[in-house]
């Protein structure tokens, strides 16, 4: 029999990297594909959790940068991940450190986000070492309960300048 007329040997001759992926044929490795991800996500329906975790670990191991966003992007659309506030869930002396970092405009539009981040940034502690390094000094003290004291008199003083 004649090389050229064994379809498998042609087919094979014309194979690289894998005896089941003609280069040639495009209508043929489309159809190749579709039937190996077939098989292979029949095997995985089979799988225990365990062996589909180390399935998707060795993918994501050999995935490019491109890949593993476009990974991400998927997952985002499927599940998407809860927006977790961090003012909120870090302890308050946390929360009042990062806000110190924040300058005057920034600190009020923090105020602006929430609740909670406008209870943080009107905390007097954010606002009373700026007004004394200013020169800027409260002409009562603020009782116990009373908060943004500080901010006011801030905001105050800045708008006379």
């Amino acid at each position: 029999m004649n090389a050229s007329a064994d379809p498998l040997r042609v087919l094979s001759l014309r194979s690289r990297f894998s005896s089941w992926t003609p280069l040639s044929d495009n209508s043929c490795n489309l159809h190749l594909f579709e039937d190996r991800v077939d098989l292979v996500l029949r095997w995985f329906d089979l799988w225990t959790d365990r062996q589909r975790k180390h399935l998707m670990a060795s993918l994501l191991g050999r995935c490019t940068s491109s890949q593993l966003r476009c990974c991400r992007d998927l997952l985002m659309e499927t599940l998407p991940v809860a927006r977790l506030d961090l003012a909120a869930a870090l302890p308050r002396v946390l929360s009042l450190k990062v806000m110190s970092f924040l300058n005057p405009r920034d600190l009020c539009a923090a105020a602006q986000v929430s609740w909670h981040w406008r209870f943080l940034a009107e905390q007097d502690c954010l606002w009373e070492g700026r007004c004394v390094r200013r020169g800027w000094f409260l002409p009562y003290s603020p009782g116990p309960r009373e908060y943004g004291a500080w901010k006011s008199h801030y905001v105050a003083c800045v708008s006379t300048l």
